[in-house]
């Protein structure tokens, strides 16, 4: 897959505070999309590039890096505020601190252009850092657009046999889950072009005496092979070519894991679940 890198170098000074000369802007930042357009459910990859001024005092403070994606009319859609990898008070004058982060954007009901704006906010509720940017009044810059798609733009994944029900951590709307078995099955119209398949999973090899193999094959035709080695979700991006699609109108993908468990079954558990587990599977999508 292409990925076109559009960059928005921010240009302008913050605005002046009442009663005193505006504050000096800490830093510029750039955010670079991997696309100008996604469909709602899809995935995009921004990459984040603060630059430190020269001459300045470094920052004593850890501030947060806060995300919004607006309407066009300015209202707030959803947020992705993170902490940088490396805390702001180890930032130094003539520093960049460059990093990449996966979106997965929200089933929302808005169709159209989304503009992303960017900041540091301090826990406690005090003063935002002022940055150089496009700055909206509130020490919140503009970065970058999006244009949000119709959800039908994605390749739509529907859940076959090998599947658990989805789950969830109550009251938290973005954290859900489905264990796969020890064979899990996805189908979906074949596009018929090069598909990227994004894949944040984790697993139990803590309780299987291993890593666990995962194979995805289509048709016999092995796609793509990776090892859980940890039980930390990782986000795995697979291609997959045309060639591997195939001709087949409905394409099944299969999920093949070499290390299934039952929860019951391991002391280490203290569970009574009985399912056979193979992987836990946060995010799936395939990006044409």
């Amino acid at each position: 897959m292409r990925r076109r890198l559009g960059t928005v170098l921010i240009l302008v000074a913050a605005v002046a505070s009442c009663g005193g000369p505006p504050p000096e802007p800490v830093a510029s930042v750039v955010v670079a999309l991997d696309r100008g357009a996604a469909p709602l459910g899809g995935v995009v990859g921004m990459s984040y590039q603060f630059s430190v001024f020269e001459g300045q005092e470094p920052m004593t403070e850890d501030y947060r890096v806060f995300v919004h994606f607006a309407d066009a009319d300015g209202a707030v859609l959803w947020t992705d505020d993170h902490d940088p990898p490396v805390p702001t008070s180890r930032w130094q004058p003539g520093q960049t601190i460059s990093y990449d982060r996966t979106m997965f954007l929200p089933l929302y009901p808005y169709v159209g252009a989304s503009t992303i704006r960017v900041g540091l906010y301090p826990t406690d509720g005090s003063d935002r850092v002022p940055l150089a940017g496009d700055d909206d009044g509130s020490r919140s810059y503009a970065v970058s657009t999006l244009e949000l798609l119709p959800q039908s733009e994605n390749v739509f994944l529907i859940y076959q046999d090998g599947w658990h029900a989805p789950e969830g951590v109550p009251d938290t709307p973005d954290s859900e889950w489905r264990w796969t078995q020890d064979n899990a099955t996805l189908a979906f119209r074949n596009p018929r072009r090069d598909v990227l398949l994004y894949l944040r999973a984790d697993g139990r090899p803590d309780l299987v005496g291993g890593p666990q193999g995962v194979v995805l094959q289509i048709a016999d035709r092995e796609v793509a092979r990776f090892s859980i080695e940890n039980t930390d979700a990782e986000l795995r991006l697979l291609p997959i070519t045309q060639a591997q699609l195939g001709e087949e109108d409905m394409i099944e993908l299969q999920i093949l894991v070499d290390g299934s468990f039952i929860p019951a079954e391991r002391s280490a558990t203290n569970a009574d679940d009985t399912r056979e587990l193979g992987i836990r599977v946060f995010e799936i999508f395939l990006i044409q």
